[in-house]
């Protein structure tokens, strides 16, 4: 809802708490860093597939960390080699 009626803003506080309180899902983790990368918010989004890694564990990291090296392969596409 923040999403669709919300600002950038409001919406990245909202993702914000519900990680910070634990309350988050891996879908909610992959929503938050999609609407940060068509917003442009390339490395908020690269923070938020990483609080995503660091808030769960297999089997439910495995799907955020595929959408990660996707994300960061696809913006990068070979240039920043030493961080992946």
């Amino acid at each position: 809802l923040e999403e669709s009626l919300g600002t950038v803003q409001t919406t990245k506080d909202a993702y914000s708490r519900a990680i910070e309180q634990r309350v988050a899902t891996p879908l909610h983790i992959l929503n938050f860093a999609t609407f940060l990368t068509e917003h442009k918010y390339f490395e908020e989004s690269f923070s938020a597939y990483e609080r995503g890694i660091e808030l769960f564990e297999y089997p439910g990291v495995k799907v955020i960390w595929k959408a990660y090296l996707d994300a960061f392969l696809k913006r990068y596409a070979g240039t920043k080699v030493e961080r992946a």
